[in-house]
């Protein structure tokens, strides 16, 4: 699976995550040791596990004679096979290993915890050799593939029971900190700035913040900010930051700059309404049910919704067609973020249907929606558009089929990848697809059958309605894209076209159909120095500036006025930093050297000195506030080249007969003293190590190909689950033939299962 490249961030911040998770804590070690064997005599006794031996006396004596007695032994049959692993977690021993493996003769589970065993067979031939893989598509970025890694993320993400789910999770972090093909770094602490002139920003997790709904102070400077006529005002808001978006097609987009471009320009089926992080709110879809099982969901399209395409002055209504189509892109393109569709949506099984067919669908009264914490069971399209409290016009029906239940899949499905293009404008633009709109509604029997789509859609980075969209981006959000050159600015303007602009006729947002701040712009510059001095000319409303040199603008005050800069700090955000190795090429493939290199990165110097003291420690590849996440049970690395040095020792290599580059994002000044700092003490280690800096988009094309040595990048969460890091950063891309798992009451059944 992928993963995500899924939001690599180019800036040293995010957003706060506003999710709180109750963690189960408990002290464990890695490896659990074993329980004593069973015993007694003169009874039967069950084997604890296996290889021992069970006794049987019988007395004898009938009716018709003597008696006498006889004894019985019968030895349980050890098993043979590989050892399977055994991690210890907060509530539970977890057994797993492929097939035909062996429980250890050791193993004691502690009272009061039960055992969870994953038993699974490796489909080698769907398994894609990790030379041909790509990295957060295919593989984790580190192009690490672990097959006991990869069954207990898989296991993870079906699971349905919170149990199994939460400490097959914790499983995941402890191997994550145990094998270190990442070096976890640190979690950022939340802080941002802007001018006091600025109001009505807020916080969350995976969306960015939507800049038709902020605000400011009408005595706010008007400012030439340099670039053509445009200027900084009151109606006007500007970022000054560094980097650009990988691609402006959302289909293949996976970074957060390109996320918050797109969750203005667009629009997806269901949305967070700002700070809310519990429940999805209606987008382009205005109503939803799914059957029991969650294998198969039904969203109803928003009628009178037009994309508006600034290229040529056209619209273009959205409808249901539009939708699938758009869904189904995703999954076909196979490009950066599609593998939180094609992992859980059969997209080729997903349809359209029209309102007199879901009313047939509904009319079963098999069909559930939870609606304000409700369960709702509508059996007409009426009853279903009540309860979502929506009388407006509707524009068909999209049904898609899930290959199991997962339950983010409405929070994947808010993403700003799944935002929704009109099929029309490729085939209006597109020079392979034009005058072939009618042909390709016909072969799909308009929607019915999406895999007919396949013949006019190829795959990949050269496929032309990609290659299109990432020059002309269209969209049905409440802004567009007006003016833009790459790396240097973008300029985004009203939509008059949003079919929710009468949100703008309300205050604060703004007046008479148009937002206070009619257009956007971003300003790209990759020398912090000069972002401090454009964010204090009022140049900007807030900026990307590094955490250490926050003291220069904080308090800082615009000249003949009451007006200041304000930097506002937080809790933990879900938002991480961390250090890719290529796990698959000497010596970053011996776990030993990878462990050595974690005790040679000096945290505190670079939680005070580059972050200012904004970064808490992180272990493992979940983040604080995440199910799973526990410090109690895994190993708590600190800066010690001694420690580094032996392990070195022990893992056989010779690191002076190894040079290799550090790459970080240029413009990224955090990243730049990271990578100089472990230029240093890698280098006491013996490494010969050099440091570079990489166009961002030239950093993630080359590292997604596995063309790297070591380089230093960000995550932060697609969506509101574990899944979305355990997967996209350490699924080695394992497929299975066989997964299963399951609690057991004994170390015989685990074995039971790992052999059936």
């Amino acid at each position: 699976m992928n993963p995500r490249m899924r939001r690599a961030l180019t800036t040293a911040q995010a957003v706060i995550i506003l999710v709180i998770v109750i963690i189960a804590i408990g002290v464990g070690v890695y490896f659990v040791m074993a329980p004593s064997g069973g015993g007694g005599g003169g009874t039967t006794t069950s084997p604890s596990t296996y290889g021992t031996t069970t006794t049987t006396t019988t007395t004898g004596g009938g009716a018709g004679g003597g008696g006498g007695a006889g004894t019985t032994t019968t030895t349980t049959p050890k098993p043979s096979g590989p050892l399977a692993k055994v991690i210890e977690t907060s509530q539970a021993v977890v057994i797993v290993g492929p097939k035909g493996s062996v429980v250890p003769s050791d193993v004691q589970v502690p009272a009061g915890k039960k055992i969870i065993v994953v038993a699974y067979k490796v489909d080698e031939e769907k398994t894609k050799p990790i030379n041909e893989s790509t990295g957060f598509v295919d593989i984790d970025p580190s192009f690490y593939r672990n097959a006991t890694v990869d069954a207990l993320i898989v296991a993870a993400r079906k699971a349905t029971d919170p149990f199994i789910r939460y400490q097959l999770y914790e499983a995941v972090y402890k191997l994550s900190n145990f094998e270190v093909p990442t070096l976890w770094l640190g979690q950022y602490v939340f802080v941002r700035n802007n001018w006091d002139w600025v109001h009505g920003r807020y916080y969350h997790p995976t969306l960015a913040e939507r800049w038709d709904l902020i605000w400011e102070d009408t005595d706010a400077p008007t400012v030439n900010i340099g670039i053509k006529d445009y200027v900084n005002s009151p109606n006007v808001w500007v970022d000054v930051t560094h980097g650009w978006p990988d691609t402006f097609d959302p289909a293949a987009d996976y970074e957060t700059f390109g996320w918050a471009v797109w969750h203005n320009i667009g629009d997806s089926l269901v949305t967070y309404w700002k700070t809310n992080t519990e429940t999805v709110s209606p987008d382009l879809a205005v109503a939803w049910v799914h059957n029991a099982n969650g294998t198969e969901w039904y969203f109803v399209i928003r009628g009178g919704v037009k994309a508006y395409d600034p290229w040529h002055d056209t619209t273009y209504d959205i409808n249901a067609v539009d939708v699938l189509f758009s869904l189904w892109r995703i999954a076909r393109l196979g490009l950066d973020p599609s593998w939180m569709i094609t992992a859980f949506f059969d997209m080729n099984a997903s349809s359209v249907l029209s309102e007199d067919e879901f009313n047939q669908e509904l009319q079963s009264g098999n069909l559930v929606a939870e609606v304000n914490g409700k369960t709702v069971q509508p059996t007409s399209l009426q009853d279903l558009l009540n309860a979502f409290g929506y009388n407006g016009q509707t524009a068909g029906v999209v049904k898609l089929k899930l290959y199991y239940p997962y339950g983010a899949v409405l929070s994947i499905l808010a993403d700003p990848f799944a935002s929704i293009v009109p099929m029309k404008y490729f085939f209006d633009n597109v020079d392979q697809l034009k005058g072939k709109y009618q042909d390709a509604l016909s072969a799909s029997n308009n929607g019915k059958n999406p895999s007919a789509w396949a013949q006019f859609i190829g795959t990949g980075e050269q496929e032309p309605t990609h290659l299109y969209l990432n020059q002309y981006p269209v969209g049905t959000g409440p802004y567009y894209v007006e003016d833009m050159q790459e790396n240097s600015y973008l300029v985004l303007h009203y939509n008059p076209y949003y079919w929710n602009k009468t949100l703008w006729s309300n205050a604060p947002f703004g007046q008479g159909d148009k937002p206070v701040h009619e257009r956007v712009i971003f300003v790209i510059n990759d020398d912090a120095v000069s972002r401090i001095e454009i964010l204090k000319s009022g140049q900007a409303d807030t900026g990307a500036i590094p955490l250490d040199r926050l003291k220069d603008i904080q308090g800082y005050q615009y000249p003949n006025s009451n007006h200041v800069i304000k930097v506002e700090t937080g809790g933990l955000e879900p938002t991480i930093i961390y250090i890719v190795l290529n796990a698959n090429k000497p010596p970053f493939n011996n776990r030993l050297v990878r462990q050595a290199l974690m005790y040679a990165v000096p945290f505190d110097q670079i939680k005070n000195d580059v972050y200012a003291g904004y970064l808490a420690r992180l272990y493992g590849v979940l983040p604080a506030g995440f199910p799973g996440h526990n410090d109690d049970i895994v190993i708590k690395y600190t800066f010690d080249l001694n420690k580094a040095q032996q392990l070195l020792a022990q893992s056989g290599i010779d690191p002076t007969k190894y040079s290799f580059q550090i790459w970080y994002n240029s413009g990224n000044t955090q990243r730049e003293k990271i990578a100089t700092l472990l230029q240093t003490f890698w280098g006491q280690l013996g490494f010969q190590v050099t440091v570079n800096a990489l166009q961002w988009g030239t950093l993630l094309d080359r590292t997604e190909k596995g063309d790297f040595d070591v380089y230093i990048i960000g995550w932060a969460p697609d969506y509101l689950d574990p899944d979305d890091y355990a997967g996209p950063l350490l699924y080695g891309g394992t497929q299975f033939s066989i997964l299963d798992y399951q609690v057991v009451t004994s170390l015989a059944d685990a074995q039971t299962v790992l052999s059936g």
